[in-house]
């Protein structure tokens, strides 16, 4: 597809990402050693992930001696998703890393419902909204590609027009789906190692507060990668075949009724209505990008050793 489609988004989205994620850095209150440690590291995952997810794209970028914003750079409609795999890799490698508390008196507890409140239900539908957008994408792409799959093409009354640019018709199709079910497998393992780190049975609003961050920083991957190979499979497929409905009139004689017109022509309503669908798609997709976690509190050890340092008096001699 279309090399632009990405490009020109993920560039500025990725500097947005990293500058919003200093800002909350460095704008954050002070916390225990404990605490700090644990937003410290998501902040490390979240600029390197960012990072390394831009790389893929760039690398994914045909340029045919042309620079990623020229009309002749190509990129395979998976990119995206491959960018965002390589995200939640670099985010489950941190969670991994991520500092442990050791239960006091050395014993580990139960908790049956100190993960409750983890969920993020809103980026999970729109990591399943990208999913069903790309469907939608692959079947019309195979459906309206031309001969090898990588053009499109449309015919009408012996007359067969096909696209002069990137098209991903059905050679794309199969690779893309296998990109697909990694982003999938890779967002399954990472929330799989959120789920398995060890409960902070002393600090529940901590232990929720970590694990909730830790699913957001990986849905908002799955998420955004799923949309944005959706949103590039609509930039790419509807305003190519609006062009070769357009060509096609032209080549069709049209006074005598045999041309496709609107607005009955359902073909040029589709690519309407792609298109349409792919920017709807980048704008969730930049919402789920800068998805917000939550604010990381003082750990409750911290807490109290505060609370009782104030509660006695400098001089040492005994509560205030």
């Amino acid at each position: 597809m279309d090399a632009r489609v990405i490009t020109w988004f993920l560039g500025p989205v990725v500097l947005l990402a990293v500058v919003v994620n200093g800002a909350r850095w460095f704008g954050a209150r002070r916390l225990d050693s404990f605490a700090s440690r644990a937003r410290r590291r998501a902040a490390l995952a979240s600029l390197v992930g960012a990072l390394l997810a831009y790389a893929v794209v760039l690398g994914g970028v045909d340029r045919a001696g042309a620079s990623a914003s020229d009309e002749g750079a190509v990129a395979h409609p998976a990119v995206p998703t491959l960018a965002a795999a390589a995200g939640i890799v670099v985010a489950a490698l941190v969670e991994r890393w991520t500092p442990r508390v050791t239960p006091r008196g050395g014993r580990r507890e139960a908790a049956l419902d100190i993960r409750r409140g983890t969920e993020s239900v809103r980026l999970t539908r729109y990591y399943v909204g990208g999913l069903v957008l790309c469907a939608v994408g692959l079947v019309v792409g195979w459906a309206t590609s031309g001969p090898g799959g990588r053009t499109g093409m449309r015919t009408w009354g012996g007359v067969v027009v096909t696209t002069t640019s990137a098209y991903p018709g059905r050679a794309y199709t199969l690779a893309t789906v296998g990109a697909l079910v990694l982003l999938a497998a890779a967002t399954w393992m990472a929330l799989r190692a959120v789920d398995a780190r060890p409960a902070i049975v002393d600090d529940p609003d901590l232990d929720r507060a970590l694990r909730l961050g830790a699913r957001i920083r990986m849905l908002r991957w799955s998420a955004s990668g799923a949309l944005v190979t959706g949103a590039g499979l609509c930039l790419t497929i509807g305003p190519n075949l609006n062009d070769v409905t357009q060509r096609l009139r032209g080549a069709v004689d049209t006074a005598a009724g045999h041309a496709p017109v609107a607005p009955g022509d359902w073909t040029q309503n589709l690519a309407f209505a792609m298109t349409a669908l792919g920017f709807v798609a980048l704008a969730v997709a930049l919402a789920a990008l800068l998805w917000d976690a939550p604010g990381v509190p003082r750990s409750r050890r911290a807490a109290g050793a505060a609370a009782s340092t104030s509660s006695v008096s400098p001089a040492g001699g005994g509560p205030r």
